[in-house]
C-alpha cells in the first residue's frame, strides 16, 4: 500500500509527547513490513535548518482566502525508509512552540490546521496521485476527514481514498466559534461550536484509539469529555489498538546512554545505573528502593495526589524518590517544595532531557505512572524494559500492559481508587515488595521478558486499512 501519514509531531523532528513516538512507531513499522510511507508534518521553526530536496508548490482557497504552500521533502539521511515531507507556511509555523506559546493556544489554531488538512489533501491530489490511504492524528488532523467526504466525494484522485483517524488523546478537541464552520468551509452541524476533533470522528472511515481499554473508556462520559454518543454511534467502526514500544531505541542491552549495558540475565549493569544516578543527584548510597518518574507535570499524570501522597509516604520510610519533567508551575513548585522538605530522600529535575530519560529508567527499581486516564502510556513499557517495576493506575493501556500485584503472572502494582489513600497503599506495597527480594525480582524479571514491539500493533493497523479500503470499494 502507499500510505499518506498526516501529523503534527514525529520524534526526532518535533515532540511534545507521546504522539510522536506513536506516529513514527507506526510509519517506521508500516516501511518494514513492505508499504510505501510518506509523512506529511507542518515545517515548524526548529525544521528550517534541517536539508531538504524535491519542493512542491500548492495553492488554493479557504474561506474565500487565496492561501499558498511549500511542500518540501526532508533529505534521506537517517529516516529509515520513510519518505517525509514538510509543509511550509511562514505566517502559520514558522514559530517556536507547535500549538501555543507556553501559556495560551494559538488564537488562530482552527485556521491553522484546517488550513494544514486542506493543504495536505490538495498536494496529495496534484503530487502524489497513487495514495491508497490517508491516515491521519490526532484533532490536528481531524478536519482531513470532512474535507475528504464534502469537498472531495468525486475527486478522481482522492474520491476513492479512505481516511483513517487514530485519537492518541481524546481530551484534547480543539474547539473554536461557529463562524468558523464557514471560516473553514464545513458544513456546519447544528453545534454551536466548532470541535475539530468530531470532525474526524465523525467523518472518518474508521477511527480507532490507542489501546483497548481507553477504547472502552470513551464510549461513557466522564472520559470521552462530551463526545460519547459519537463514539457510541461509531462503535463498529471504532477499535482500540495499542502502541507499540521501538526496542532499537529503548533497550537496556543496547542503549548508549547508559554507563553500563544490563539485560534480565545479567542485572548489574542496572545497579551501576541507579549508582550513577544518586550520585549525580547527591542522594544517599543507601539500599533503599529508588522510585522514579518520567511525565509532563500536570493534572493527567495523577499530581493532585501524587504529591500530597509523596509527602506522606516519604515521612513514614526510607525510600527514595526521583522526577523528572516540566508542565505545571503549581505543581513544580509543590516539588521543590518536596526536595526541600526531605532533602536525603526527594529529588526534582525541572525539563526534559531525552539522555536522562533513558538514564532515570534504568536506574529505577519502580516506576510511578498514577495517571487519572492515559490512553495507551509508553513510559510503563519502557519500565517494563528497564525493570523499574511500574506502579500505576489501573486505567486505559496501563491496565492492558501492567498486571498487578499479588497476580502470579504480576509485572508491576496497580492501584484504581483516584485517591491519596490508594495511591499511598500502592507505594507501600511496593516498598513490602521490594523488601521481599525474590518476589520483587520474579516481578522485575518477567516485566524486562514482555514484548510490546510495534510489530504487533502495526499488523492490526494493516488490517484496519485493508477494512477501510475494501468498505470504500464496495461503495464506489
Amino acid at each position: 500500500m502507499r500510505i499518506l501519514l498526516l501529523c503534527s509531531e514525529y520524534e526526532g523532528l518535533i515532540k511534545t509527547g507521546g504522539l510522536a513516538d506513536a506516529c513514527r512507531g507506526i510509519a517506521q513499522g508500516l516501511v518494514d513490513a513492505g508499504h510505501q510511507v510518506t509523512v506529511l508534518l507542518p515545517q515548524y521553526t526548529n525544521l528550517y535548518s534541517r536539508p531538504t530536496g524535491v519542493w512542491h508548490s500548492v495553492y488554493f482557497h479557504l474561506g474565500g482566502r487565496p492561501l499558498g504552500c511549500a511542500v518540501r521533502q526532508l533529505a534521506q539521511t537517517s529516516q529509515g525508509g520513510v519518505d517525509i515531507r514538510l509543509l511550509e507556511h511562514h505566517d502559520f509555523f514558522h514559530r517556536e512552540r507547535p500549538y501555543d506559546d507556553g501559556d495560551q493556544g494559538y488564537a488562530d489554531n482552527p485556521l491553522r490546521f484546517g488550513f494544514f488538512c486542506k493543504a495536505a489533501l490538495e498536494w496529495c491530489r496534484q503530487y502524489l496521485p497513487d495514495v491508497d490511504l490517508i491516515h491521519g492524528h490526532d484533532w490536528q488532523t481531524a478536519v482531513t476527514a470532512a474535507y475528504l467526504k464534502q469537498h472531495y466525494a468525486e475527486d478522481p484522485v482522492l474520491g476513492r481514498v479512505p481516511f483513517v483517524f487514530t485519537i492518541h488523546n481524546g481530551a484534547y478537541q480543539l474547539t473554536a466559534g461557529a463562524e468558523w464552520f464557514g471560516k473553514l468551509e464545513l458544513a456546519q452541524q447544528q453545534d454551536h461550536f466548532l470541535n475539530m476533533l468530531e470532525q474526524g470522528i465523525r467523518y472518518a472511515a474508521k477511527v480507532n484509539t490507542v489501546s483497548q481499554g481507553y477504547r472502552d473508556e470513551l464510549l461513557s462520559e466522564p472520559a470521552a469529555n462530551g463526545l460519547a454518543r459519537l463514539y457510541q454511534q461509531r462503535q463498529a467502526d471504532f477499535v482500540g489498538i495499542l502502541n507499540g514500544c521501538d526496542y532499537q531505541q529503548w533497550d537496556p542491552a543496547t542503549d548508549l546512554t547508559l554507563i553500563k549495558n544490563f539485560d534480565s540475565t545479567d542485572l548489574s549493569g542496572k545497579v551501576a545505573c541507579k549508582q550513577q544516578l544518586k550520585a549525580r543527584f547527591h542522594l544517599a548510597a543507601a539500599d533503599v528502593p529508588l522510585m522514579v518518574a518520567v511525565s509532563r507535570i500536570t493534572g493527567q499524570k495523577g499530581y493532585d495526589y501524587l504529591i500530597p501522597a509523596l509527602r506522606q509516604f516519604l515521612a513514614l520510610s526510607k525510600v527514595q524518590v526521583f522526577i523528572v519533567g516540566s508542565g505545571e508551575q503549581h505543581y513544580c513548585r509543590q516539588l521543590y517544595q518536596l526536595q526541600e522538605d526531605f532533602p536525603a530522600q526527594f529529588r526534582f529535575f525541572e525539563g526534559f532531557d531525552e539522555t536522562l530519560a533513558h538514564q532515570t529508567e534504568a536506574a529505577g527499581d519502580f516506576f510511578l505512572m498514577p495517571s487519572l486516564f492515559e490512553p495507551c502510556g509508553l513510559n510503563q513499557l519502557y519500565s517494563l524494559k528497564y525493570g523499574a517495576v511500574p506502579v500505576v493506575r489501573l486505567t486505559g493501556g496501563l491496565r492492558d500492559t501492567v498486571v498487578p500485584w499479588p497476580d502470579q503472572a504480576a509485572t508491576g502494582i496497580g492501584f484504581s481508587d483516584v485517591s491519596i489513600a490508594a495511591l499511598l497503599s500502592a507505594l507501600q506495597q511496593a516498598e513490602q515488595l521490594y523488601l521481599q527480594q525474590p518476589a520483587y525480582r520474579a516481578v522485575q524479571l518477567r516485566g524486562m521478558q514482555q514484548n510490546f514491539s510495534w510489530q504487533s500493533s502495526v499488523q492490526s493497523y494493516i488490517q484496519l486499512y485493508q477494512q477501510a479500503l475494501t468498505e470504500q470499494f464496495s461503495r464506489t
